[in-house]
């Protein structure tokens, strides 16, 4: 009966957000035919979750752009608000907003970044592109950004908190009459210590004794292989196909060696006015030194290998003012520990515009299996258990809304949706107290172990860019969320909220000036005291749950960029002005107002 409740109660508000949304349409439809002219298409670099990656060295414009052609899953990160410890900023060589069509101006071979901030944090990055040509391109990557400052922890105890983060990549690219072949070669070095930890401010004599890793180092070294094939025919009636070979190697300063290789194939082809789709991928595995998770062996240390296959077949019918996709997701499991699984999921996707460019409506129903490696879940806790295995999560998705424009000049979003995830995981402090005595021996953990359950999320999410003018642009998101625990009381140290705006202003062709807001809304974490006899020990009394309420984080950053040449350019960057010391996981407190001044030369 409950979960009877729980799909009518989504089913209403899709059909309210639906027939919001049409009556929305209606009111504005006069509005369409007087400025369907006057459409922009800009885009801006807007600052989003920190994730280690290599991206090309591509030229970023600054107004805003809702990419309205497609509706995509709506997915959860655990990690809402991932900044690292000490913030970065990637400063981008002052570039006048330019109207789609105008002239492409011409490019340098190379761009050089150079900055120093507070807490010690010097940064450099440099890109490097041969001219490309009719037949091939090739180019080169590389990045340093390094914190040795100290951290105040909310207990006032002040400790070291390091922090470093190194990347380098060459890549290239052939074109071929009907394709293009493409690889690359990267390596990225994260360096971090465990630096925080959870009450009352303790000696250093102490924290040798009750906190095991306690200023304890770690570092992530990841090497990357890529190789890519790429039909690039204009027609839509041939065979298109898009191949991938993947391949990292990923080594932790505590022992741990992950081997992952991914082959991935997407191919389609038109017929008639049906487009069939496939996307497949099969993934290697292996991770050593870790405590495994698998459901077989809850308590057993050594390796995990795992093969998963996915297989996506779909087709898609579309006309100008809607579409529909139907398909399939599907995984097949293969662990060493555990017994083959296979798991498929319905995929389909519907939208339709009433009144084009102003306004479309659309649903879907997806599911997917996430698999999460070492190196994910390092990336979104790094924090956690240098040892950790975890599950892979089940997810299934129902999602609706509208999107448009309200002017010329502002587009939209709106979106409901409802996920069902089984094996959801998340990060609690435990606490061991040795003989059941106030002066026994103490042990407090000061990195995360995790738990397991189903959860059910609903997400209320909107956001709006505006274009105030060529020189003024203005970006709005925000989500609200409501958990569904199943045996939990509550979802650890996820947020209630989370809330972004960001700005642009441009006064002169040399001057830009940057603003960025994010808040994220109040959440609560859970220590599990221990009771416990002597290690080896065997839990003979059950633990005690405690609740710990975190702040909201309300992080303010400016920046401004000058352009004093065509080749050289100076930035400012101010962030966290409100001096807040907010803790993105418990006990691991942020810096204070940080900074970096620096320079930036093309040639």
């Amino acid at each position: 009966m409950n979960m009877e409740k729980k799909y009518f109660r989504v089913v209403s508000l899709l059909i309210v957000v639906i027939f919001f949304g049409f009556g929305h349409a209606m009111a504005q439809k006069k509005i369409t035919a007087a400025k369907d002219t006057l459409q922009l298409r800009k885009e801006v670099e807007v600052t989003k979750a920190y994730q280690p990656a290599v991206v090309e060295a591509v030229k970023i414009n600054d107004i805003p752009k809702i990419k309205t052609e497609q509706t995509e899953v709506p997915t959860f990160n655990y990690s809402i608000f991932s900044k690292p410890v000490f913030s970065t900023f990637e400063p981008t060589p002052v570039a006048a907003a330019k109207m789609v069509g105008d002239p492409r101006p011409k490019m340098g071979n190379g761009l050089l970044k150079l900055g120093i901030g507070n807490y010690q944090s010097p940064y450099g990055e440099l890109f490097y592109n041969a001219l490309p040509d009719k037949s091939s391109n090739f180019g080169m990557h590389f990045r340093h950004l390094s914190s040795s400052g100290k951290v105040k922890l909310l207990n006032d105890d002040k400790v070291k908190a390091p922090e470093s983060d190194n990347v380098a990549e060459i890549y290239g690219e052939k074109f071929f009459r009907k394709s293009t072949l493409s690889g690359s070669l990267g390596f990225d070095r994260k360096a971090y210590r465990y630096y925080g930890y959870t009450g009352d401010e303790l000696t250093d004599e102490q924290k040798d004794v009750m906190i095991p890793y306690f200023q304890e180092k770690q570092s992530l070294s990841r090497g990357i292989a890529k190789l890519r094939l790429k039909s690039e025919s204009l027609s839509t009636n041939i065979f298109a196909y898009d191949f991938g070979l993947k391949y990292s190697l990923l080594k932790s300063k505590t022992g741990q060696t992950e081997n992952q290789f991914i082959f991935s194939g997407d191919m389609g082809k038109k017929f008639d006015k049906m487009l069939g789709s496939m996307n497949t991928s099969l993934t290697y595995y292996r991770v050593d030194s870790v405590y495994k998770s698998s459901l077989a062996d809850l308590a057993s240390y050594g390796s995990k290998q795992q093969i998963l296959l996915q297989i996506n077949p779909s087709v898609k019918w579309q006309t100008d003012r809607a579409s529909l996709l139907l398909g399939l997701n599907s995984t097949m499991v293969f662990d060493d520990d555990e017994d083959a699984s296979f798991y498929v999921w319905p995929k389909v996707k519907a939208d339709w515009s009433p009144v084009p460019q102003v306004l479309t409506l659309f649903v879907s129903v997806d599911g997917h299996l996430q698999h999460n490696t070492y190196s994910s879940i390092a990336e979104e806790n790094p924090y956690i258990n240098p040892y950790h295995d975890l599950l892979n999560s089940k997810y299934t998705a129902l999602s609706g809304g509208f999107k448009g424009k309200l002017s010329s000049k502002t587009n939209y979003i709106a979106e409901a949706s409802y996920s069902m995830i089984e094996n959801q995981h998340f990060y609690i402090i435990e606490r061991v107290n040795y003989n059941e005595s106030a002066s026994a021996i103490r042990r407090v953990d000061n990195t995360f172990n995790w738990i397991y359950d189903d959860l059910n999320i609903l997400r209320l999410s909107g956001e709006i860019m505006h274009s105030v003018s060529d020189k003024f642009s203005l970006h709005i998101q925000g989500n609200y969320y409501s958990y569904e625990p199943k045996l939990q009381l509550k979802a650890w140290q996820m947020p209630e909220f989370d809330f972004s705006f960001s700005g642009i202003f441009r006064p002169t062709e040399q001057l830009r000036f940057t603003a960025d807001m994010f808040v994220v809304g109040n959440r609560t974490a859970l220590i599990r005291d221990i009771y416990s006899a002597p290690y080896p020990y065997s839990l003979s009394i059950e633990p005690l749950l405690k609740e710990v309420s975190m702040d909201p984080i309300i992080d303010m950053n400016v920046g401004v960029e000058y352009r004093f040449s065509d080749k050289l350019n100076f930035f400012v960057k101010l962030n966290n002005l409100g001096f807040q010391k907010y803790e993105q996981w418990l006990g691991y407190t942020s810096k204070g107002l940080n900074g970096m001044a620096g320079i930036s030369y093309s040639f």
